[in-house]
């Protein structure tokens, strides 16, 4: 399956307004894509509110982040 865009990804959690940086919704469209592929599309519409409440927990925690700008070394 190729790449899901965002929109498809708001379209299947069922909301537009999802927090996360451009890096943070990058990662939640390649999750969201590979749930897709092992469960299809029914199972993460019938899931979304956990997986939202699973998505704002990781954001809200930074577990997410850019190597890039990291300073640990």
């Amino acid at each position: 399956m190729k790449e899901l865009s965002l929109e498809k990804v708001f379209d299947l959690l069922g909301k537009s307004d999802i927090a996360g940086s451009d890096k943070e919704l990058e990662k939640l469209c390649i999750r969201i894509r590979e749930l897709v592929e092992s469960n299809g599309e029914d199972w993460v519409r019938e899931n979304r509110q956990t997986l939202l409440d699973q998505w704002e927990y990781i954001v809200r925690q930074g577990i997410i982040r850019d190597r890039a700008t990291d300073n640990d070394g």
